[in-house]
């Protein structure tokens, strides 16, 4: 009985704690100023406050560039098709974004949890995977 009980307590925790973080990245998703044409539309979710700026170099060139990222955590990258690697300004970490021809990729970037990234798209079922 006590058993079953503990079981069912960690269930419904389970349950409501991945509908919270779900409800979090649909909220995200929101707020993504998207534009039309190619390059990155996106949010960042970061501990404590929002980096200035998020440095993004083209893995293929080397070439590299700086987007402001506003005080909600979004940010507008107009790029050419092609793979870049982004990072927020006071984080080691970082991640590659395909930018395919004449789309706006569309994402939520996870910066939150230590030791990985988490990325979530724009558009569709919040569905978070490593990046």
């Amino acid at each position: 009985m006590r058993l079953r009980a503990v079981a069912l307590l960690v269930a419904t925790l389970t349950t409501l704690l991945t509908v919270a973080v779900l409800t979090g990245y649909r909220n995200d998703q929101q707020v993504i100023r998207w534009f039309p044409g190619t390059g990155i539309a996106g949010k960042l979710d970061v501990r404590g406050a929002q980096p200035a700026y998020l440095a993004i170099e083209n893995e293929t060139t080397g070439a590299a560039a700086t987007v402001a990222v506003l005080a909600d955590g979004a940010f507008i990258a107009p790029l050419d098709p092609g793979t870049y690697r982004l990072q927020p300004a006071g984080d080691a970490r970082s991640v590659e974004v395909l930018v395919p021809d004449g789309h706006c990729v569309d994402l939520v970037l996870d910066f939150r949890i230590p030791m990985l990234v988490l990325s979530v798209p724009g558009e569709g079922p919040p569905v978070p995977w490593p990046a």
